[in-house]
């Protein structure tokens, strides 16, 4: 089950820094979209994003299985986000929502 939240978060988390590109964020969000902090703001927002994954991980699986688990996790999100913006840009803002949702519901499963 962690497993599966961590994988919406490492999907968020690539989406995130794929938005951080001019190219992905004019994609997305069409030219006319203010760009100014942008790349900024998306870069700690996808850092931040695995590094919460990280931190569950190892909090439920232990160092060695869950910095593993958070590699590999990435490793696949990759290729799906840039799926993602192949097949539907406009969704990849609503992406990195729904992780930070994923993040929030992780962390009312494990702590509640």
């Amino acid at each position: 089950m962690i497993t599966l939240v961590i994988l919406a978060i490492g999907i968020s988390a690539t989406t995130a820094l794929a938005l951080a590109m001019t190219r992905h964020h004019e994609q997305c969000y069409g030219r006319n979209a203010t760009a100014r902090r942008q790349p900024v703001r998306r870069r700690l927002e996808g850092w931040g994003l695995i590094l919460i994954a990280a931190g569950l991980a190892v909090f439920t699986d232990g160092w060695g299985r869950g910095l593993v688990l958070v590699a590999g996790v990435v490793g696949l999100a990759a290729p799906l986000a840039a799926g993602l913006f192949a097949w539907r840009p406009a969704w990849a803002g609503r992406v990195v929502v729904a992780g930070w949702l994923a993040v929030a519901g992780a962390f009312c499963v494990i702590f509640i």
